[in-house]
């Protein structure tokens, strides 16, 4: 055999192996189907001028449109919103090491945190690990259980204050307790005394203007580039600038301060204890405050005006909620603490089921897409930025049955904290409204608590 022919037969052999890696490479990606995607879409725009004034409502009516999963273009960005919790735990927690990146946003990256700094806005990388382990060290179950008698303090002076009154507006007074809690824990400082108190209006006036600047509206140049010469007429970033720097900073540098001069336990204390070794600057100390203030805040006062909205509409569980403590009451001569949860699980059911039928937010804060992974039939491209549905994922009716009614007994009987079911396997997890994997809330114990 010669060495033409012997070299004929590699090339005819390595040919076939190419057709035949070829034919199965195109059966796959011709098998890979399309995110499902509304109709409408504008030219450039894409589906931004189709959210409309309530964003949560337009999503829940696309995924009844498009099933568990879907695309939408808000400009450049490409988002993808999920609604399944078995997908949800799949693309955050499995694929967790590609999907735990943060989106730029103008506000949180460039001018709130800059420098990779917080946790709420970082993007995944070293620093942030070092951030995020610090506060799931300061917001722990023991560091929290450490705090209780403060909470305990807090929540049954601003519910004394709401019953001085015969009308209220709750979410003021849920406001206010949670404020309360946060400015306790957090600095170890003394709360107001009243929704009329300086400290109150400082401080909720700021947390009101960050979520305003934080806000989609507020960040047009992210989604529209070529839109970007709006920012220089209205003049967008630099107010952020001058609200960072001459209202946020000068608040929370004052905070920490006091919070170091007394003697009172507080998360900043405790977060001094580890910044060194965790490389945690005075500026990350500063951002981490503020994240901590608004986060709690936000999520507390939300869950508690939720809970007492949801205690007069249903008066026959309210009952049934006063039966079990009152019934404890008489056997202990005291109310029940967190850790005797067992043993008024009527309660305790009720408050989960609080948290399920209608959470603080409907849509999680958003992961960003570090490379391009495949997921079942889809493809998911680098850089596609990621939601939980949260709300819907809480009404599966997979999940749970008659999702849209609410029914404490489908909780009787388990009395684990939201920190063990969401931290623990998801086919255990009774709640999906506190995010996922690397990015889940890490004081899920402190708003249960």
């Amino acid at each position: 055999m010669s060495i033409f022919h012997r070299i004929d037969k590699r090339i005819s052999l390595g040919a076939a192996v190419f057709l035949v890696a070829y034919w199965f490479l195109s059966k796959e990606k011709k098998e890979k189907r399309g995110i499902p995607t509304p109709k409408g879409a504008y030219f450039y725009l894409g589906h931004l001028p189709l959210i409309g004034s309530s964003p949560s409502a337009k999503v829940k009516e696309w995924h009844d449109q498009l099933g568990p999963i879907f695309g939408i273009k808000m400009g450049v960005q490409r988002w993808v919103f999920v609604s399944d919790p078995e997908m949800a735990h799949d693309l955050f927690v499995t694929r967790g090491a590609s999907t735990s990146s943060r989106p730029y946003f103008t506000f949180g990256n460039g001018v709130h945190a800059p420098d990779n700094r917080g946790v709420i806005f970082a993007d995944y990388s070293r620093s942030w690990k070092n951030a995020r382990s610090a506060v799931l060290n300061i917001l722990s179950p023991k560091s929290v259980d450490s705090l209780r008698p403060t909470l305990e303090l807090e929540t049954k002076r601003g519910v004394d204050l709401m019953m001085t009154g015969d009308e209220i507006l709750p979410l003021e007074y849920t406001r206010l307790i949670a404020l309360n809690i946060a400015l306790a824990t957090i600095f170890g400082l003394e709360g107001a005394e009243s929704i009329e108190a300086k400290v109150y209006r400082e401080v909720i006036g700021n947390l009101e203007e960050t979520g305003q600047f934080s806000s989609a509206t507020s960040d047009i140049r992210s989604f529209l580039p070529a839109f970007a010469f709006l920012d220089v007429i209205f003049r967008s970033k630099a107010k952020m600038h001058s609200f960072v720097e001459k209202k946020s900073r000068p608040l929370y540098r004052r905070l920490i301060g006091l919070a170091r001069e007394n003697d009172q336990p507080s998360l900043i204390q405790k977060l001094d204890e580890i910044k060194e070794s965790l490389e945690i600057d005075e500026q990350n100390i500063l951002s981490l405050s503020n994240e901590l203030v608004v986060a709690s805040v936000d999520t507390i006062s939300l869950e508690m005006a939720w809970t007492m909205a949801i205690l007069c509409k249903y008066p026959e569980y309210q009952k049934k909620v006063m039966t079990d403590i009152d019934e404890f009451r008489e056997t202990n001569g005291r109310l029940p603490s967190f850790d005797e949860r067992d043993q008024v699980v009527y309660l305790t059911a009720f408050i989960k089921e609080c948290f399920r039928f209608r959470s603080s937010a409907h849509v999680g804060l958003p992961h960003r897409v570090s490379e391009d992974i495949v997921y079942k039939d889809y493809v998911i491209p680098k850089d596609t930025i990621l939601f939980n549905n949260g709300h819907a994922s809480n009404h599966n009716s997979q999940r749970f049955q008659n999702p849209e009614k609410f029914i404490p007994e489908r909780y009787m009987g388990d009395t684990r904290s939201l920190y063990a079911s969401s931290n623990g396997n998801i086919q255990s997890r009774e709640l999906f409204s506190f995010g996922w994997g690397r990015r889940i809330c890490p004081g899920i114990y402190l708003i249960y608590l």
